[in-house]
């Protein structure tokens, strides 16, 4: 792999790295704002659906919010998987990178569940608390592997001198 390479790969891996960091940051915001407005509900305690449909009517503020945290959800899921499969495929030795985005997206999937539990539960605070948990365990996850993803073309230089 010649330098060029190395730096058209690199901008992937980075995109979808900090793009994590960020994205998952981004929800946890959300979701606080999710709790300080007493929105958790706003969707009723269907899942995945709101309201029992897949476009509820958005004249209710709460709706608005939950929703919105449970699609951005969805931006959180594009990067974090993006990472998982580019390190899989393109990354395969670079050991921390690939442990590190394989448990984020293991944790993604874990923390959906929990949200799903946490709506059908009618917030029930032991669930609640545990998926902030999970969202903060996610979020240190992902700026590791960020870190990780920093330091790769550093070591990848060392490798070749």
């Amino acid at each position: 792999m010649d330098r060029n390479d190395w730096t058209r790969n690199d901008l992937l891996l980075r995109v979808f790295a900090y793009g994590s960091v960020i994205s998952t940051y981004v929800l946890i915001v959300i979701g606080g704002y999710v709790t300080t407005s007493n929105s958790g509900l706003g969707c009723g305690e269907s899942w995945p659906l709101c309201k029992g449909a897949i476009f509820p009517s958005l004249n209710n503020p709460e709706v608005v919010i939950e929703l919105t945290h449970r699609l951005f959800n969805s931006v959180v899921g594009v990067f974090i998987l993006g990472m998982a499969l580019l390190a899989w495929t393109r990354y395969r030795n670079a050991n921390n990178i690939v442990l590190l985005s394989t448990a984020s997206l293991v944790a993604l999937i874990v923390q959906v569940l929990l949200g799903m539990v946490t709506v059908t539960t009618a917030l029930n605070p032991v669930v609640s608390d545990a998926h902030l948990a999970l969202a903060s365990a996610i979020l240190a996850i992902v700026v590791a592997n960020a870190v990780m993803v920093r330091n790769l073309r550093s070591r990848h230089t060392e490798l070749r001198q």
